[in-house]
């Protein structure tokens, strides 16, 4: 298209409000990105990903962009024993956790493991 068609095209004299033409939305652009695993990592997490009922691609770009974000899953420690301490870790997803939830955990934590 030349200067002369693109200068007609931006003139509302000449834009027909009559007749609008329906398009497709424009897709956000994309980089793609080739990442190399070892056999045995990308079983394990093709197998991840099959369980959750996501793509390959689809569970690596989720869990790239929570690492990244800093949301997704935290591992909290728990222990309890009398003569000893058992530790055991559990992966809870952050979903809603507030300001004053994170305070009280960490004061909970505080006082039961010093």
């Amino acid at each position: 298209m030349n200067q002369k068609d693109e200068r007609e095209l931006e003139k509302p004299e000449t834009w027909d409000f009559e007749h609008p033409q329906v398009r497709e939305p424009a897709k956000a652009s994309r980089v793609v990105v080739s990442v190399a695993f070892r056999r045995e990592d990308f079983m394990l997490v093709s197998a991840s990903a099959e369980q959750s009922g996501k793509k390959v691609s689809e569970f690596i770009r989720k869990a790239a962009l929570e690492k990244a974000s800093g949301q997704g899953a935290v591992t909290f420690l728990r222990g309890s024993g009398s003569v000893g301490t058992v530790w055991w870790a559990d992966r809870t997803p952050v979903t809603r956790v507030n300001a004053y939830e994170l305070a009280v955990l960490k004061e909970e934590a505080a006082t039961t493991y010093g």
